[in-house]
């Protein structure tokens, strides 16, 4: 019977130490995969399982358990930073490709183009009937409404880009979350699946990338997935994310769960796709905003002084730009409209109704369910009022005793940004008119006001070239800090996976020690069965 066990726990030797082999093979060939964990073998003895007072030697050893050097804590915080950084990584990417966008570094820069239009005006005011002048003039107008336009088309397209984005990652965070419930079943049926822990922890880490979310394992091995609280997954079921634009053009994310659509782009905290968010409908449609009144401010304060001058022909009253407004005047009537925004906010664009009976002013704002009434700041002026009211100046001049008309401003409106005159003698560079019989020589006093508006305050607080710097000064800013937020995060991520290496990474020098150590048990175990055997021979020569 004692012979009979030296082979039994021989064999144990051999069994085992031959699995921990595979073990040791399986660490060596996975040395150079991604987010693979290394496994080790623990090793228990397996005891005699019988009574006795004396000592009494076991039965040999067997593989107790494979684990994973697995650190739950680490892991979570490597997903962690690891999200926060492919946000500040799209981010400072989206932030770049602003900077193209307001490139002031070149000889081209939007800051020349402006400086070159009012310089035309100033040439004009030293020969104001000349030819040359007023064709140089129109042409440098073209340039800058054209380099606007462009600039503001590049805007719109950055927001195509990153919404068709946003619809390619929610795809692919569907098509993780069909994978992890696909993993989450064949682990729940087979625990000790170690791979396929690995794969999963690779999907899990990948789909935290793209958006931030919370994950804990249930009492069977299966990951349920949160964002934002709103299960993704859960008890092997997947609800698909989607996405779409809202009435304001924005993104909006929704989860389609078995009672229909819950709207969860207010969850959405971290990851790539809360980059887009705040890319696409914060920052640009900020840049967007900012640029249209630019448009705007700019197109009222020249349009104005240039209703005060005289062209060649004698003509006035007429606007250089384009309006970038829609007017209806349905009673009274009123000789000036002189537009101003101070601010550009979501209700900017929409339609508004003013009526004065000669007491009291009404401000509804027709784009609402339902119309909304306002309570305006009115300043009463020589000639008329200045009315204000969700950042919005107006001044009318030269009035009836009652009044009450519509306007809007035109959303987009620097894609409207255009040169309304077309005929060269009817630029307005006279303060008098030329054709009168008192006339004399034509005078240039207004090309040098419109000159002068270079210097003046008309783009909200700011002269033109301060504000559209500023908004190249901010984006230099933001891009700087976006940076340095991603050289940070680089250098976090880079340790906690340094950390990750130390715990759960492929050492192939301790491998290789393994790969020798138990090379020698499983010899060591064979040989015992060889002597075991020897012994055996031996006792039936005896017998013999």
């Amino acid at each position: 019977m004692a012979l009979s066990a030296i082979f039994d726990i021989a064999k144990t030797g051999v069994l085992t130490y031959q699995k921990a082999l595979q073990v040791v093979s399986h660490n060596i060939a996975n040395a150079a995969t991604e987010g693979y964990t290394r496994q080790d073998v623990i090793f228990t003895n397996i005891a005699s399982g019988l009574s006795s007072t004396a000592g009494m030697a076991g039965r040999g050893v067997r593989i107790e358990d494979i684990r994973r050097l697995y650190d739950s804590f680490l892991e979570q915080q490597i997903k962690t930073e690891s999200s926060n950084l492919a946000y500040w990584d799209v981010t400072y990417n989206g932030l770049l490709k602003l900077e193209n966008i307001f490139n002031e570094a070149s000889e081209v820069s939007l800051s020349n183009t402006i400086n070159e239009f009012f310089n035309a005006w100033q040439e004009l005011s030293q020969n104001p009937a000349g030819t040359a002048e007023r064709d140089l003039l129109i042409d440098k107008a073209l340039y800058l409404t054209k380099r606007i336009t462009t600039d503001y088309r590049s805007l719109m397209n950055e927001r195509n880009e990153l919404y068709v984005n946003s619809q390619n990652l929610v795809n692919q965070i569907n098509s993780y979350l069909d994978k992890i419930n696909e993993l989450n079943e064949k682990i729940a049926a087979s625990p000790g699946a170690l791979d396929m822990k690995d794969q999963r922890d690779i999907l899990v880490k990948q789909l935290n990338d793209i958006v931030q979310i919370n994950y804990f394992e249930d009492n069977v091995g299966r990951y349920t997935i949160l964002l934002g609280g709103m299960p993704l997954i859960d008890a092997g079921r997947v609800y698909h994310l989607n996405v779409g634009l809202d009435n304001n053009q924005n993104l909006k994310f929704n989860v389609e769960t078995a009672s229909g659509l819950v709207d969860v782009t207010s969850r959405i905290q971290g990851g790539k796709l809360k980059a887009n968010i705040d890319l696409r409908d914060d920052v640009i449609l900020d840049y967007m905003n900012k640029l249209n009144m630019f448009v705007f401010d700019l197109t009222e304060a020249v349009n104005a002084q240039h209703r005060l001058g005289y062209g060649l022909d004698g003509s006035t009253g007429n606007n250089f730009f384009s309006q970038l407004y829609d007017l209806n005047l349905t009673s009274g009537s009123i000789s000036n409209f002189i537009f101003k925004i101070d601010n550009v906010n979501k209700s900017t664009y929409h339609q508004y109704t003013i009526q004065y009976d000669g007491t009291n002013w009404t401000v509804t704002d027709n784009s609402t369910t339902p119309s909304t009434y306002i309570t305006p700041s009115v300043e009463t002026l020589t000639n008329g009022y200045k009315i204000s009211f969700n950042g919005i100046n107006l001044t009318i001049n030269n009035t009836s005793p009652t009044f009450n008309f519509t306007f809007q401003i035109k959303p987009n409106t620097s894609l409207y940004f255009d040169v309304a005159i077309t005929d060269t003698d009817k630029i307005a560079a006279a303060g008098q008119n030329p054709t009168g019989p008192n006339s004399g020589v034509m005078d240039n006093e207004n090309a040098k006001a419109i000159y002068s508006l270079l210097n003046s305050q008309i783009i909200g607080n700011s002269t033109p070239i301060d504000y559209y710097r500023g908004i190249v000064s901010e984006i230099g800013v933001f891009s700087n800090s976006a940076r340095v937020q991603k050289t940070f995060q680089e250098s976090l991520f880079q340790q906690l996976q340094n950390r990750r290496q130390d715990v759960s990474g492929i050492s192939l020098d301790e491998e290789a020690i393994n790969l020798v150590k138990y090379q020698k048990m499983y010899e060591a175990s064979a040989r015992v069965i060889r002597v075991a055997d020897e012994i055996l021979t031996t006792l039936f020569d005896m017998v013999r």
